[in-house]
This record gives structure tokens, sequence and C-alpha cells, in this order.
């Protein structure tokens, strides 16, 4: 695994990263379910655009992220994969798994440029979650 990461960050809790709603696993959705105290078929129906089985996509209400709420996450505790990984993106280049920057948060991200790189915890964080997901080095 590649890093291409040169600067440091620090999640300000704006929301802007709110406005597009959240790719979720069947991981995520057991775990917000969970939190809400209602069941996987339920959370579905109430706060899913779509699932096919493995994943899904959350609703959009008002512009942003359904649980995006009092200027913040209110599933901030168990909040979905892809939001625990930003403004950091994983990626294929040139066949080579890479921790990036997504396009959209070098310029829109208002905690770039602020905190520290990532850690060696996060980075154990993120090898974990790729494994979860079934990237595997024999499979790129």
């Amino acid at each position: 695994m590649k890093l291409e990461l040169g600067y440091g960050f620090r999640c300000v809790r704006c929301g802007k990263c709110c406005i597009s709603p959240p790719t979720v696993t069947k991981k995520d959705i057991q775990n917000i379910a969970g939190y809400l105290n209602i069941s996987f078929k339920d959370f579905i129906k109430k706060y899913c655009r779509y699932f096919n089985g493995k994943r899904g996509e959350i609703k959009k209400v008002n512009g942003k992220c359904v649980f995006f709420k009092d200027n913040g996450c209110s599933i901030y505790k168990v909040r979905p994969i892809i939001c625990r990984f930003r403004p950091y993106s994983i990626q294929f280049k040139n066949n080579e798994l890479v921790i990036t920057y997504d396009k959209w948060f070098l310029e829109n991200c208002k905690g770039l440029f602020k905190g520290e790189l990532i850690d060696e915890d996060s980075l154990r964080y993120y090898k974990l979650v790729l494994k979860y997901l079934g990237v595997e080095k024999a499979q790129y």
C-alpha cells in the first residue's frame, strides 16, 4: 500500500462533506440500526435510497445526508466506514492500492492543512477495513 499524503487533517465538523450521502456496507447498516435500536429491514426502508444486498446509499434530506442534524452527524459514533475515511480516499492507481485525498476534499475540506499527518493507528485501521471489504494485495 502506498501513501500519497502530505497534508495534515483535523475534522472541524463543518458538515461540508455531508452534502453527498454516503455509500454504506451491510456492516455499516447493522451498526447504525443497532445504535438507533431499529431492525435492519426498517433501517433500509427508512434511511436507504437503495440497498442491493451488499451496499446501499443513505437518503438525502434538504440537500444533505439524512443524519446531518443540528450542524453535525447525529450518528457520529457509528458513522459509515466511508465517513471515517474522509478526507482520505483509497484508490487503485497503476495497479497499486493508494491512500490519497479525494479531489473534492482538496478543494473544499476546511479541516485539511490543520492537524497532524495520518498516524500509524489510523493506517492500521485502514488496512483492516480494506481486508474487511475484501481488497487484498493478491487481487490487484
